[in-house]
């Protein structure tokens, strides 16, 4: 008889293979968003409606610009956050292609760290919060709620311009279906 039991995984294998898989998740829902929203009028993208950012496309760059920020923390690169108005000159087709191009470069940094670069404590300055140390694999998961609230936001922004079409990026619809895990 072969034996097919393998050596339970340790407790920081596991943090490790989840925050990477959140990076994974970010990419995909990313990708799926933008791709669906690539098949509508770009004039949609920029039509004015009640929410946090005025139009989709503000909101993608807000996304954007968010998950940079928490990109370069994760460098210990101590990027400095300033709050004002969003300033969004790119055009729907730079956003989108922007968006996507900073989730694939979330997941190739999360994918080179180390189990020891995920547990440790990054400093972080939050300008109306104060001074943290945030672990990595906080950040990944920080980046990854960010950006399915404001997914969120833009299907339902989408509704309100008639767009109801809305694609599922659902985090166990992608383990189900996209990374197959179960």
């Amino acid at each position: 008889m072969i034996n097919t039991t393998t050596a339970p995984a340790t407790t920081a294998a596991i943090l490790a293979d989840y925050a990477k898989g959140v990076a994974a998740y970010e990419l995909w829902a990313t990708k799926t968003l933008v791709e669906w929203l690539k098949t509508k009028d770009a004039t949609l993208l920029e039509t004015p409606v009640t929410s946090s950012y005025g139009t989709m496309k503000e909101t993608l760059k807000h996304m954007m610009e968010t998950s940079a920020w928490w990109t370069k923390n994760l460098r210990n690169e101590h990027p400095s956050l300033t709050f004002g108005p969003l300033v969004c000159n790119e055009s729907v087709a730079e956003v989108l292609d922007n968006v996507l191009k900073q989730a694939e470069e979330l997941k190739e940094l999360a994918d080179s760290l180390t189990l020891e670069q995920l547990v440790q404590s990054y400093p972080v300055t939050i300008p109306f919060a104060g001074d943290f140390n945030i672990p990595g694999h906080e950040m990944l998961l920080q980046v990854s709620h960010h950006s399915t609230y404001h997914r969120g936001q833009i299907v339902t922004m989408g509704r309100h311009l008639g767009i109801t079409d809305a694609t599922n990026t659902d985090y166990m619809f992608y383990q189900l279906v996209a990374a197959k895990r179960y």
